[in-house]
């Protein structure tokens, strides 16, 4: 993990200042050390960078107050500090994921009767990545309402369906100072390399349509084999029910996955950071909001139609 030369007296005062609450040292903080924190999780636990992602939100999110830099002062190095901060965040961070409710593969009919079915609790955040791929012109009439820097990482992330328009090219090819030429190279690049991921997609989606035929063919097979008390019958519902679960198990989790987003084709952060020369966590950061005030944007004129 690479953290920043400055010197335990500097990394004092800075932090010093985070503790007050003063905002200009904090941004000072996390221009130095959002790529520390985006990264913490991958290379110490080797989660994805999905997951990552959502850590570097949730880190960043009670980071911003200042009140944790309190703890530190000077008496282990900064180093040491701030490991166990990410430690603990992440702890508790996992501990949120596992809390969250979602929704049993069992319901109860009108008639009081439990049945199995294949739906699952949509997730919130689906709503807002299914804003990436969407062509309507009130989608694009919104996305151009964001201010350029950060319409330009939005499209950069979902490069694979979104094209950057000239001016954006432009904005680009002046902040990283090269042409507007290797700019539109790059790009065409990525959207190659993200062919490739699109099909394992695919091959994803084909996988929940395969486990929903297998329940089926399953539920077919309790029907036939597994009626009555004879030992036999028994046996065969026990392998059934087993094997039933498991399979609602995967393709659970496999629609949870795309309700979240992973199977939309997405750019790494550190693709985008390299080409634009920002830090992964700013990526994550800047990413998060256009997308909720896109959805903020889409309900209203939603409500108003």
């Amino acid at each position: 993990m690479k953290l920043t030369s400055h010197t335990n007296e500097e990394i004092l005062e800075i932090v010093k200042a985070c503790g007050a609450g003063d905002e200009k040292s904090l941004q000072t903080f996390f221009d130095i050390y959002s790529q520390d924190i985006y990264n913490f999780p991958i290379r110490v636990f080797h989660l994805s960078e999905d997951d990552a992602s959502d850590y570097y939100i949730y880190a960043f999110e009670r980071l911003k107050t200042g009140k944790r830099f309190k703890s530190f002062v000077g008496k282990s190095s900064f180093k040491t500090w701030f490991f166990s901060v990410l430690r603990n965040l992440l702890i508790d961070w996992q501990r949120t994921k596992r809390e969250v409710k979602t929704q049993s593969v069992s319901k109860v009919n009108k008639d009081g009767k439990e049945y199995s079915t294949i739906e699952d609790e949509p997730d919130k955040r689906s709503e807002a990545l299914a804003l990436a791929v969407d062509v309507s012109d009130q989608f694009h009439s919104v996305l151009s309402t964001i201010k350029i820097e950060n319409r330009v990482v939005f499209k950069l992330s979902f490069v694979y369906y979104l094209h950057l328009d000239p001016e954006e090219i432009k904005f680009v090819a002046e902040k990283t100072d090269r042409s507007e030429e290797e700019i539109r190279i790059e790009v065409l690049r990525l959207r190659e390399e993200l062919s490739n991921r699109e099909e394992e997609n695919l091959k994803m989606e084909d996988k929940i349509t395969s486990l929903y035929l297998n329940i089926l063919d399953l539920k077919e097979q309790k029907k036939s084999k597994a009626q009555g008390d004879s030992v036999e019958a028994l046996y065969y519902k026990e392998r059934l029910d087993h094997a039933l679960a498991k399979k609602y198990e995967q393709r659970k989790k496999l629609i949870e996955k795309k309700q979240k987003g992973h199977f939309l084709v997405r750019t790494p952060y550190r693709e985008i950071a390299r080409i634009l020369g920002i830090s992964e966590g700013g990526v994550s950061v800047t990413l998060l909001r256009v997308l909720e005030k896109m959805q903020k944007k889409m309900h209203s004129l939603a409500g108003e139609a």
